[in-house]
């Protein structure tokens, strides 16, 4: 068989799992996609044309054509991937999704992972089946970057519209929509500083990107007032801890270190450190002060209500679309596309300042 005709039936292959007007990648990275030459590959492409299977606009690539009847007008297929929509950030960054959704006439398929890497890949693996048009995707937390660079290679390859939410993937190249997690940090830990607090540490969950970046902003705004850092008020919560932050707390209540301030990583730690307090006899804000992260209705629910940092899901949520959107109508964006939304701070009773 010639070479180019061995090309033309490795991309009918790729079209299959393509939807009418989507764009091929370039031809340069056809070319080492499929290890042809481009002379080759230009043959296949312009012998696919004059079958009316693909289509070319000048400066702007080669799509795959639709057939006889195609509604360019009917409804796009969205696919939003959230760790979990009964977690309140996840449930207003889906509204968010979801309010721009309708205004572009499109379908909004919820795919809903508990946290779980395999569930997540089940979804993507689903999506790209069912033949959606793009994905919005909150990733999900993994150790190893190598993992998740595999992971959401998945959806790259395809050559489907993505963006990410609230974590950047190292090594994957999409636009990404999130929350300034260093200037949250930095806000929560100078409220704590405003109000008095000297010993405040840092207490995560995990360690990875995002909790790194609210650690940096802490560490910022002791620096920042001249307060000493102190390693051992930096702690990771056991992964069985139950609730979430009571073994992280105990942690920092026997390393002997000077504390009277702890900043959660997120309002889900809020609960554990909070029992962990009480059962060494400890008064929340007039001994210990706490705030969180996301305000969540955690919050509310807590006696005394707890403070933390504002996490703009809706917005997030609506930026993320329209930037989805603009990526599937071939609109051009931003080299850098980055895009950042700023935390503020919802005081409560957790933290009013130490009583001596």
């Amino acid at each position: 068989m010639l070479r180019y005709k061995e090309i033309k039936l490795m991309l009918l292959q790729k079209i299959s799992r393509m939807s009418p007007l989507d764009k091929l990648p370039s031809r340069l990275v056809l070319c080492k996609e499929l290890d042809t030459t481009r002379s080759t590959l230009d043959k296949a492409i312009k012998e696919l044309e004059s079958e009316g299977i693909l289509f070319c606009r000048d400066g702007s690539g080669t799509y795959v054509a639709a057939p006889a009847g195609y509604d360019r007008k009917r409804p796009e297929n969205w696919g939003i991937i959230v760790p979990d929509v009964n977690e309140s950030i996840y449930a207003e960054l889906v509204r968010g999704v979801e309010d721009v959704a309708q205004q572009m006439n499109a379908n909004l398929i919820l795919c809903n992972f508990d946290h779980d890497p395999l569930k997540q890949e089940q979804y993507i693996r689903r999506l790209i089946l069912t033949g959606v048009t793009g994905v919005i995707i909150v990733p999900v937390i993994r150790k190893d970057s190598n993992e998740a660079r595999q992971l959401y290679s998945i959806l790259t390859d395809t050559e489907k519209p993505i963006v990410f939410c609230n974590m950047q993937v190292e090594g994957v190249q999409a636009p990404v929509v999130m929350s300034n997690g260093f200037f949250g940090g930095y806000l929560a830990t100078r409220h704590l500083i405003d109000r008095g607090y000297r010993h405040i540490a840092y207490l995560a969950k995990y360690r990875y990107r995002t909790s790194e970046e609210r650690c940096q902003g802490y560490l910022t705004a002791l620096l920042e007032n001249g307060l000493e850092i102190n390693r051992h008020l930096i702690v990771l919560d056991d992964e069985n801890s139950d609730p979430p932050g009571y073994y992280g707390m105990l942690k920092l209540l026997k390393s002997g270190a000077p504390l009277d301030a702890v900043f959660c990583f997120n309002d889900y730690l809020i609960e554990g450190v909070y029992r962990a307090l009480e059962e060494n006899q400890l008064r929340i804000s007039d001994d210990v002060g706490v705030i969180g992260y996301d305000n969540t209705g955690i919050c509310k629910r807590l006696k005394p209500e707890a403070a933390s940092v504002s996490y703009p899901s809706a917005a997030i949520g609506q930026a993320a679309a329209r930037l989805l959107k603009k990526i599937i109508s071939g609109e051009p964006i931003s080299e850098f596309p980055y895009y950042l939304f700023q935390p503020a701070i919802v005081a409560r009773d957790s933290c009013r300042g130490p009583v001596l």
